[in-house]
């Protein structure tokens, strides 16, 4: 019986200007796969599939200023999370206080590295890195300075990444922990707290406030 090869090769140049003009043109349902075609849409409108009636396309105005708003914000309270002490612990007269940083570093130095790189991984760097992706394509789309190719990968990495941000997950830990040691010790909760509180909250409505396809548009007509 005779092998078949199959063999991948990279799409020619009409190639893709063809599959950009169908995007410019037709938009497919996520739900129900029905295809229809792309409407214009006013400023802050939504189109919803007539099948399924799941929205699969919005036009949220100012999307970039608004992204970079929330993003300057994230960045900035980014900075106090990890500067200042999350959280004071006191009893008997003894009190000791602990960062974030200081968090990951006790369990590195338990024999936890693995543990430890996870959630610095999951805390720090991801958090950090989707919010300088996102800041930079942004502001690049805001001052009419965005190229194509790296400002795609750039924004294809900042969404990849979005389900990967666990700070809100590592707050819920805290405050389940806060309930079981509260009675154990007096604990007074530090700058960094309140930081990252904020911070998850600023960084909820910077998602909501990055319209996708307005940004993929504006990424598409930049040279």
């Amino acid at each position: 019986m005779k092998r078949i090869s199959h063999r991948h090769h990279r799409p020619t140049e009409a190639r893709i200007r063809e599959i950009d003009q169908l995007n410019r043109t037709l938009i497919a349902c996520p739900a129900c796969d029905s295809v229809w075609e792309r409407p214009a849409l006013a400023p802050n409108e939504k189109a919803r599939c007539k099948t399924c009636h799941t929205t699969i396309l919005t036009n949220k105005h100012r999307s970039a200023e608004r992204t970079v708003a929330f993003m300057v914000a994230s960045l900035l309270l980014y900075a106090v999370a990890i500067s200042f002490p999350f959280m004071r612990m006191e009893r008997s007269g003894l009190s000791n206080q602990i960062s974030v940083i200081d968090a990951v570093a006790i369990l590195a130095n338990n024999s936890m590295v693995i543990l430890a790189l996870i959630c610095a991984a999951l805390i720090l760097v991801f958090p950090l890195l989707r919010i300088i992706l996102l800041l930079f394509v942004g502001l690049s789309l805001f001052r009419k300075q965005s190229t194509a190719r790296p400002h795609a990968l750039s924004f294809r990495l900042a969404q990849k990444l979005e389900p990967w941000t666990m700070a809100e997950i590592f707050m819920i830990g805290v405050i389940v922990s806060l309930v079981k040691v509260g009675k154990l010790a007096d604990i007074y909760l530090g700058p960094a707290f309140w930081g990252m509180a904020a911070l998850i909250v600023i960084m909820a409505f910077g998602a909501s406030a990055v319209c996708r396809d307005t940004i993929w548009h504006d990424i598409r007509s930049a040279p």
